[in-house]
């Protein structure tokens, strides 16, 4: 049903509103509609009072709920210039709106609104009232009961609800330590008493078992396995062996070593699944994604013991080996290379975790100083010795990142040599560090979208207003922060919420789309500040100067180091760099 499908044509009060949003609540919140159909009424009512009850409802449903973590997925600039918040910010909501959201939590007649209400209100208090925990949990599992009983007329329509709502149980039960042995039974019931609940459901209620041992026991998961089996016992052209050996078998083991049962078995499995998979491979240009599915059936049949299909498909990798084709050059590294990459890799972890101890003005300062990238005369130095002199009459062609072609005599070649020696060294070192510092910084809570923003405005000319006239000779403010802080906050928001809830998927692209089209405005309101000219006379007029223009001004120069200009060629450039302007 969609809001929509629902006639509001003689509804015209609040409290008749309140009775038809109840009853459609599960089916609206399962696509997520429920602010559509608060919003449809709110423009129908003419009454002040009826409209800020509604803005209430609707800045309630703002925030989302992922594991143990809640999120408001919005942002606005605030009053004052370098002033950015949160929208709605949970912490400074009005507190005439949490009065009412305890008076709807108390009269609402819907589990799953009654739910969210309780869940917010616990999590927006200082100190914590269990009542709000208890109640959250409680209406949670009917809000539960509710979707299985209408999964059993419209198969698996609210399995992603039910998912969705077992995970923000489990979580707040953790939390607040109440209603656990109600929980527990309340996964057993998904797991052993509703046969028409996917495997796909229940592997995921098993998933939200492991993440939260505080709660479930070992002998919480008995007769487990048992549900693994499922998958197992119908192989046919539609079983998905890639989720198998990904996810579900990976996690059979896990609840088998949980239980000091036979893991042996289901390694076994895993080993027949990518048998399986390799098997489906009849392209001869994919033989190297056949003979990597051989190599881990191998590996799991090792952990299994079980020697003959060990030996079986062995002699299947070594057959197919010959057959393996690349476009591409490929060095095979031996193990005590591998050994010195994974070595090496841990020590990255090591200091971005010894990074992470320090406070975060501190991280970004060391970040934004650049000790960390790769230095100019290195790089230089690395280039030459890669040179190919003997290549050096030829001309070569090459495709861009938007396959176009383009062609480069040799004595043209050493900007991008220089630039391709750079990115390796980024891929080498640099981006799987940033990787750990940011990721594991913003899980952790560190390292905030606040905290980040507030060290641009306090340290940087980014942070800084800057005023200029209008075409009335007017002046008028601006100030970046207001411009760059939302894309900020939703990448900080992503990272988040894609660590707390295997049900959420990421979505980069606005976040960093935003950050990429504001980087050539960041050059040009830095020029500006230095009274440095922006437009260029052209053919056609007084017309902006490009960002490369920009960045190689002499004044501009002045302000940045070889290194510095080295990582903006990259970012900038079509030459082998990233031409992100180019490509967004």
């Amino acid at each position: 049903m969609e809001p929509a499908d629902i006639n509001l044509d003689n509804t015209n009060t609040l409290t008749g509103f309140y009775k038809v949003l109840e009853a459609n609540a599960i089916v609206l919140d399962r696509n997520h509609d429920i602010t559509e159909l608060l919003l449809k009424y709110k423009n129908k009512t003419n009454s002040d009072d009826e409209k800020q009850k509604l803005q209430w409802e609707i800045e309630a449903f703002l925030y989302s709920f992922h594991g143990s973590s809640i999120f408001s997925f919005s942002a606005s600039n605030g009053k004052e210039i370098g002033e950015v918040s949160e929208y709605p910010k949970l912490d400074t909501h009005q507190s005439n709106a949490f009065t009412y959201l305890k008076l709807r939590s108390e009269l609402s007649t819907s589990p799953l609104l009654k739910a969210r209400y309780n869940h917010l209100i616990w999590k927006s208090i200082v100190k914590k009232n269990a009542t709000f925990a208890i109640n959250a949990s409680e209406n949670y599992i009917k809000a539960i009961a509710q979707c299985c009983q209408l999964s059993t007329t419209t198969e698996s329509e609210y399995e992603h609800l039910i998912g969705r709502l077992f995970e923000n149980l489990v979580a707040v039960v953790d939390e607040a330590k109440v209603n656990i042995d109600e929980t527990k039974q309340v996964a057993y019931q998904l797991l052993f008493k509703f046969p028409n609940l996917s495997f796909w459901l229940k592997h995921g209620i098993i998933d939200d078992m492991l993440k939260h041992p505080k709660i479930f026991k070992p002998v919480d998961f008995e007769n487990v396995l048992s549900i693994f089996d499922t998958p197992l016992k119908i192989v046919n052209s539609k079983t998905d062996d890639f989720a198998l050996v990904n996810y579900h078998l990976p996690t059979a083991v896990k609840v088998a070593q949980k239980t000091k049962s036979d893991v042996k078995k289901w390694y076994n499995e895993i080993g027949l699944a990518y048998l399986r998979l390799a098997e489906t491979e009849t392209d001869e240009k994919r033989n190297w994604i056949k003979l990597d599915e051989y190599r881990a059936a191998i590996d799991a049949f090792r952990q299994s013991g079980n020697q003959q299909k060990k030996e079986e498909t062995e002699q299947l990798y070594f057959q197919l080996k010959p057959e393996v084709r690349l476009e591409e050059f490929r060095i095979d590294f031996d193990e005590e290379t591998i050994k010195k990459l994974q070595k090496f890799q841990d020590e990255l972890k090591e200091k971005a975790l010894t990074l992470l101890k320090q406070p975060p003005d501190f991280i970004y300062s060391t970040i934004a100083n650049g000790s960390f990238f790769p230095k100019y005369d290195d790089v230089l130095m690395a280039s030459k010795q890669n040179k190919n002199n003997f290549l050096d009459f030829v001309t070569t062609i090459y495709f861009d990142n938007n396959k176009n072609i383009t062609r480069k005599s040799a004595e043209k070649d050493e900007t991008q040599e220089i630039l391709n020696t750079y990115e390796l060294r980024m891929k080498e070192t640099l981006i799987p560090f940033l990787h750990y510092v940011i990721v594991l910084g913003i899980k952790s809570g560190h390292l905030t979208s606040r905290n980040f923003l507030s060290f641009l405005i306090r340290h940087s000319w980014i942070g800084k207003p800057h005023t200029k006239t209008d075409l009335s000779r007017n002046p008028e403010i601006t100030n970046w922060i207001n411009q760059i802080a939302p894309a900020i906050d939703e990448f900080f928001n992503q990272v988040l919420a894609w660590g707390e809830s295997k049900y959420y998927a990421p979505n980069f692209i606005l976040c960093i789309d935003s950050l990429t089209l504001k980087i050539e405005g960041l050059f040009r309101n830095f020029s500006e500040r230095l009274n440095i000219p922006t437009s260029k006379g052209k053919k056609k007029g007084m017309q902006e100067a490009l960002a490369h223009d920009i960045i190689n001004n002499e004044i501009i120069k002045q302000y940045f180091d070889e290194n510095d200009m080295l990582l903006f060629d990259y970012v900038f450039s079509n030459e082998g760099g990233l031409n992100i302007l180019g490509t967004t």
